[in-house]
């Protein structure tokens, strides 16, 4: 079902693996911070938030893949752009630590 040629099936699927893999991230690095398995020496304050942020975005990667292998053109271009737009609200967000001249 989830695998036919309708826009509407790729802004589902963009919208939501991020998200997932966002949590699951988060949660990862959650439990390694408490379990003191971490250290955040030397990072910028977001470094953390911003990197997984940007890999949960990335894993739209994975779905354009899938996609593109079974030839559907249309839910290829709802992943599209709800990765564009999830690019762009976090641009919005850490456009300071990014794009800052130091």
């Amino acid at each position: 079902m989830f695998w036919r040629n309708e826009i509407w099936i790729g802004l589902v699927t963009g919208f939501i693996l991020p998200l997932l893999g966002f949590g699951i991230l988060y949660g990862i690095f959650a439990f390694l911070d408490r379990a003191n398995a971490v250290s955040q020496i030397g990072l910028s304050e977001d470094f953390r938030l911003r990197t997984i942020g940007i890999v949960a975005i990335a894993l739209n990667a994975i779905a354009l893949n899938k996609f593109q292998k079974n030839r559907a053109s249309q839910s290829m271009r709802g992943v599209v752009l709800i990765t564009f737009g999830y690019v762009v609200v976090w641009l919005y967000f850490f456009k300071d630590s990014v794009l800052s001249a130091s």
